[in-house]
């Protein structure tokens, strides 16, 4: 399905659902940690019609909801794609709605609907989800996004142990920076 991209080593757990098209791909990043019950809905019905059902027009016209006629979809239809960044966790019973870019290092807690982007290393949770803090101070983010680590191939990766044992809130960005090894 071209329609989805799931990144090297994400992991999802349990079930899913995803809906996706030509118009509102989604694109989820490398080593990201996804519970259960994660839903991407990038389609919805278009409400500009007299019937929300698409089976009514299935079943009295022998065609499609005139809403699913327009090509490309409206922005009752659709907002786009969804962007998930590399090294997202997303949290159980999650719905993601068409047109967001969730940045790297997203940690998004349990039954959280993502309405909006979400910004790098940020802990984001609640209806609508919205950010709660950064997970990291603004250096260690651009140090981080700089390095962009889920691109190392596995040797670079296991080479720097210490720095994924690294507690990176508790060092500074000269400390943290030592500890890359090429």
């Amino acid at each position: 399905m071209n329609h989805i991209i799931i990144g090297k080593n994400t992991i999802i757990n349990g079930k899913k659902y995803f809906s996706a098209s030509k118009y509102s791909k989604i694109n989820i990043g490398k080593y990201c940690a996804i519970a259960d019950n994660l839903n991407i809905i990038t389609l919805n019905h278009d409400y500009n019609y007299p019937c929300l059902q698409g089976t009514f027009y299935k079943k009295l016209f022998n065609n499609l909801h005139p809403g699913e006629l327009n090509i490309p979809p409206n922005k009752e239809r659709t907002k786009g794609g969804i962007i998930i960044g590399n090294d997202v966790c997303i949290s159980k019973d999650v719905f993601i709605l068409s047109g967001v870019t969730i940045g790297d290092g997203v940690y998004i807690g349990a039954r959280s609907i993502v309405t909006r982007d979400l910004p790098p290393y940020t802990i984001c949770v609640g209806n609508p989800c919205r950010v709660v803090k950064k997970r990291y101070s603004d250096s260690i983010i651009n140090f981080l996004l700089n390095i962009k680590w889920w691109n190392w191939d596995d040797d670079k990766i296991k080479k720097n142990k210490d720095f994924f044992y690294c507690n990176l809130n508790t060092k500074k960005i000269d400390e943290i920076e030592k500890l890359i090894k090429t």
